[in-house]
């Protein structure tokens, strides 16, 4: 054979080497993005009751921003802080023991659109969600149902790149149309108006309508009937500590006000978002609604009023921050008046739902688990330990089972642990008393860090090399939206 021909059956080969290769992989990315559907709970006797009660059903999911679970009526708090989730609580299923992926709101709904951990959907910051990410309102437009979002926070809205599969989206300057004379469009009364307004125009097919309301988050803009509830009063259960960690100091904004007249604007702002969920059951009575709505209720995150060195929320990990209040009241009031000890996190709302609807969701895209068999009261729980993630620098991880946390710093030198049942309020660091239940829980941790996207090596490693981030949609905020966000202590 001449260098010629040589050449030429050299070119061929490399060829079908080349497009074989492009096949293989062209086959490798459709098996692993094919769509499939995620196994629900088996039929039962206590499950069908409950799929039953769901089935047909609209959904209503409200999300109070900054809302700690010991500070709600129905989670021990002494004040009168809730008498509306209160009596909700009475017909529903109550979760005590249930904690957010997050002390940040943006990270924290994504992952509950998501059922995805923090350093999975990666949707942190500004960076919106990663393309071709599924989301709970993708699946439930899939079982049929017609979907609305209404939030008065602008991290939760499509400015930031959350909230963008929703048929109807009602945030930020779509509300401004409702305000009235002396009003913000982050009160609760216009979230509440847009609401009713949409309701007006559906008939027939169910919905899904997600309303995330500020209160009690700042701005303390509540009316002064509320605030007259609670001003002057000493503060429950609050022992400020000092903080063992030296983390390097962050300029805070707003300011936050003196103890304990902070506390007491925080319940009487937690008040405000009672109001509005009591508002919105109201408007779904009025339509003969309320009765045939799977109606939930909880929180992004918790506030922290200096307990652990922390204020507001964002850096810290502890349950002032991530111990957040869930009530699912099914309709009629199915399984109501029982209340779930186990532990439970925010990723779980999602296969929830879209389990009990039988609807379908990726197999390997909801990190989350269903809560149907403890609510069907065939398991006693379904995880042994839940995580969140907290800003820093440095940033912080919980790692928190029923009877112990653990708390992980980034520079992967600091770590504490707590025993809960003699120390609830996370206080004394007994981790030189155990180092070997420590050293199960960062085994625990090892491994649910390389089940994420970018596994969090750098909590374990401080020299680990780090995964790139993949390219995200980033935010384009109008100087008003700037503005908004630098209200709200977001932005210094």
């Amino acid at each position: 054979m001449n260098t010629r021909w040589r050449g030429r059956a050299l070119w061929w080969v490399l060829l079908a080497v080349v497009l074989a290769a492009g096949a293989y992989a062209a086959v490798r990315y459709r098996s692993a993005h094919a769509f499939e559907p995620a196994g629900l709970t088996p039929d039962s006797p206590e499950v069908d009751a409950l799929r039953r009660a769901a089935a047909d059903a609209n959904i209503v999911l409200v999300v109070l921003d900054a809302v700690r679970a010991d500070h709600v009526g129905c989670y021990g708090y002494p004040r009168e802080t809730t008498p509306n989730i209160d009596r909700l609580s009475q017909s529903a299923v109550v979760f005590e023991k249930h904690f957010s992926q997050s002390s940040e709101t943006k990270s924290s709904t994504a992952s509950l659109f998501t059922s995805q951990y923090c350093d999975t959907h990666l949707s942190d910051g500004p960076r919106g969600l990663l393309d071709g990410t599924f989301t709970l309102e993708q699946g439930l437009s899939r079982a049929g149902l017609r979907t609305a979002v209404f939030s008065s926070n602008l991290k939760v809205s499509p400015a930031f790149g959350l909230g963008t599969d929703f048929d109807h989206q009602e945030c930020d300057a779509e509300l401004m149309p409702r305000t009235r004379a002396g009003e913000r469009w982050t009160q609760p009364e216009v979230l509440v108006r847009a609401f009713r307004a949409w309701l007006e125009g559906q008939h027939g097919k169910p919905f899904f309508a997600y309303l995330h309301f500020m209160p009690p988050h700042t701005p303390y803009a509540q009316p002064e009937e509320m605030t007259a509830l609670f001003r002057g009063l000493g503060p429950v259960n609050f022992e400020p500590g000092d903080y063992e960690f030296p983390e390097p100091p962050r300029p805070v904004r707003p300011t936050p006000p003196p103890l304990p007249e902070w506390i007491n604007l925080y319940d009487a702002n937690l008040r405000y978002g009672d109001w509005a969920v009591g508002e919105v059951e109201q408007v779904l009575r009025e339509f003969g609604l309320f009765d045939d709505t799977l109606f939930i209720v909880t929180s992004d995150h918790g506030e922290g009023f200096g307990e652990h060195g922390y204020v507001w929320h964002g850096r810290g990990v502890y349950d002032d921050n991530t111990h957040i209040p869930l009530v699912v009241r099914f309709p009629g009031g199915e399984s109501g008046g029982r209340r779930i000890p186990t532990l439970s996190q925010t990723i779980d709302l999602y296969p929830t739902i879209l389990d009990l609807l039988r609807g379908e969701y990726p197999r390997n895209g909801a990190q989350g688990r269903s809560l149907v068999p403890v609510i069907a009261g065939l398991a006693d729980g379904v995880h042994e330990c839940v995580f969140a993630r907290a800003g820093g620098p440095p940033s912080k991880y919980l790692v928190r089972s029923p009877s112990h946390s653990l708390v992980l710093w980034e520079n992967a030198k600091w770590r504490a642990l707590y025993d809960l049942r003699s120390d609830p309020g996370q206080r004394r660091n007994v981790i030189d008393q155990h180092p070997d239940l420590a050293e199960d829980l960062v085994a625990v941790f090892r491994e649910f860090a390389e089940e994420q996207r970018r596994p969090p090596r750098d909590f374990l490693d401080p020299d680990a090399e780090m995964a790139p981030l993949p390219s995200a949609p980033l935010p384009e905020l109008t100087p008003e939206q700037e503005k908004h966000l630098q209200n709200m202590g977001y932005l210094l």
